[in-house]
């Protein structure tokens, strides 16, 4: 069984997890971020499970392990991204994850006549790449940058990337598609964690912004998402709790790896 290495808090972890229960794919959840309340203690401001930091030294998540019995050959994916240690194969990146275990199921259910439905087409995993830097790296700029100015910039630079997703989304669907799709799992953890923007961020709103017509596909794809199934399991039990998480975010005292590339100027994709 796979050992999924995650922080129930964490958007980039619950893109592999998305994609782990969209499959079915048996895993065994392994919680591996604590955050310290002080955030100059602890390995950037967490307590680390040890074994994630065996597998992945800088301690990040989502980081997947396999046991060697799994059977990767027609699995599609650059060697380096795929590390052994010890016995154990390892991935860590959030969207190679989610193009690993795409192309791990798209290569079991094709031989057996199957079809893979998070859509495995390669120019879908570069919109994701986009979208990872224009809609998600941006939405920690809101947050951490600290003037007002800076953080209205960042805001009309995420309002920018929204619209341009929803421009593909379908009437009743995903991105381009009937079926959710890398690009969806992508960017779907940011927007179901829009309410830390109107929380902590509540001069800048977005339907004060975007059109009508816009503000209604947004609550729409909202709402859409949420009702997946995959959504709903990968989830916080209490938003309270994500609020609490976020503060150090929102006051500029994250020590996290993501905190301190925003807060040197740099991106969180970056990191």
């Amino acid at each position: 069984m796979i050992n999924f290495y995650s922080a129930w808090f964490c958007p980039y972890a619950q893109r592999a997890w998305l994609t782990l229960e969209h499959h079915k794919i048996p895993y065994e959840y392994v919680e591996s971020l604590t955050v310290e309340e002080d955030q100059k203690d602890g390995d950037h401001g967490y307590q680390k499970n040890p074994r994630l930091l065996e597998l992945n030294p800088k301690g990040l998540v989502p980081t997947l392990e396999f046991p060697p019995q799994y059977d990767f050959q027609n699995t599609h994916i650059q060697e380096e991204k795929l590390r052994k240690v010890g016995n154990s194969l390892v991935i860590s990146e959030s969207i190679d994850c989610i193009e690993f275990l795409n192309t791990m199921v798209m290569s079991s259910q094709t031989a057996n006549g199957g079809l893979c439905d998070l859509i495995p087409d390669p120019s879908l995993s570069s919109i994701a790449l986009d979208f990872n830097q224009s809609i998600c790296s941006t939405f920690y700029k809101i947050l951490m940058k600290p003037t007002r100015e800076e953080q209205k910039e960042a805001f009309d630079s995420f309002l920018l990337g929204i619209a341009k997703f929803l421009q593909d989304v379908k009437q009743d669907g995903f991105y381009k598609s009937t079926h959710p799709t890398i690009v969806d799992f992508t960017v779907i953890p940011w927007i179901v964690r829009l309410p830390l923007l109107q929380y902590y961020r509540p001069m800048f709103d977005m339907h004060n912004v975007f059109t009508n017509e816009t503000s209604q596909k947004l609550d729409a794809y909202i709402q859409r998402i949420k009702n997946l199934d995959a959504v709903q399991k990968t989830l916080w039990d209490s938003e309270e709790a994500l609020f609490a998480v976020y503060r150090r975010y929102a006051e500029g005292t994250a020590t996290s790896q993501v905190g301190q590339a925003v807060r040197s100027g740099k991106n969180a994709h970056d990191v």
